[in-house]
């Protein structure tokens, strides 16, 4: 025997020491079989009810637009037939406006211009100064309030401010029409600051505001009555020179509105109480 404890001489050499290598692990194929056809099945599950969603979406789908398609025919007899939005309504004697408006000759001819609207609608009105108006008597008694205010330094005339002062907070104006009308010395010497603020007023009061009828009179009717071609030739601050507009764009009457923001007015005047008629039917 060797110092290793190994038998010489050709004889069997055992080791003293065991063998400790670990066993080889047992392979893992089926275990990566198996997760493939798991994966497998829920893909096809997963497929199965994903079909089966659409179907159900594509049915409600039809369902809907079916819906639609029979919200679509002509109303019954039966049924009522909508109003159109605020057409041009004859007001009779029942709807009452009410145009107030300060002392001068350019806002007395842009009241004129929308009394001549309002009778268009054969509404009953009233028109009154600043200075005779009343809240109780005037106010009160109308269905619509259109109010009129010189510029003065793009905010409302101190005495129309005055008079919207006494208007009683405590009163219910929320079933009355309110618009306004402005007159400014120059194109840019705000005319619309003037007319938002008076609808601003307006509003506090819970009034339903009304602009003109068209986009280019949209808060309200306004007239420039000092500047460029609206004013006489050879007034202060006018085209003496005739460089910007001839002669004939000019008005010969120192006092004269344009047509053009009268036609605006009549416009408002025919609104308000066209729709002022509408508001008192219908509430």
């Amino acid at each position: 025997m060797n110092a290793r404890g190994a038998l010489q001489g050709g004889v069997e050499r055992t080791p003293l020491l065991p063998n400790t290598t670990p066993p080889p692990h047992p392979p893992r194929e089926s275990t990566r079989v198996d997760l493939r056809r798991v994966g497998a099945i829920g893909l096809v599950l997963f497929c199965l009810v994903t079909a089966v969603g659409l179907v159900r979406v594509i049915a409600v789908s039809n369902e809907v637009l079916e819906a639609l398609r029979q919200l679509q025919v002509a109303p019954r007899a039966s049924e009522p037939v909508p109003l159109p939005l605020f057409p041009v309504v004859n007001g009779s004697n029942e709807t009452r406006v009410l145009v107030v408006y300060s002392d001068g000759p350019h806002l007395a001819q842009l009241a004129q211009a929308v009394e001549q609207g309002v009778r268009a609608t054969s509404a009953e009105l009233r028109v009154r100064t600043v200075a005779n108006a009343s809240f109780a008597d005037d106010v009160r008694w109308a269905d619509a309030v259109v109010l009129g205010s010189h510029v003065v330094n793009a905010n409302v005339e101190p005495k129309m401010a005055a008079f919207m002062s006494t208007w009683a907070l405590s009163e219910d104006l929320s079933r009355k029409v309110g618009a306004v009308f402005v007159t400014g010395g120059g194109i840019s010497s705000g005319e619309e600051l003037t007319m938002v603020n008076l609808l601003h007023s307006m509003l506090i009061f819970r009034m339903v505001i009304v602009g003109g009828e068209r986009w280019t009179s949209a808060f309200g009717a306004s007239a420039v009555v000092a500047e460029g071609p609206f004013q006489p030739r050879g007034s202060a601050g006018s085209d003496t020179e005739g460089a910007l507009f001839p002669s004939l764009c000019y008005p010969s009457d120192p006092n004269a509105v344009h047509a053009m923001f009268k036609d605006k007015a009549v416009g408002l005047g025919q609104r308000v109480a066209s729709i002022a008629a509408l508001v008192r039917r219908h509430t």
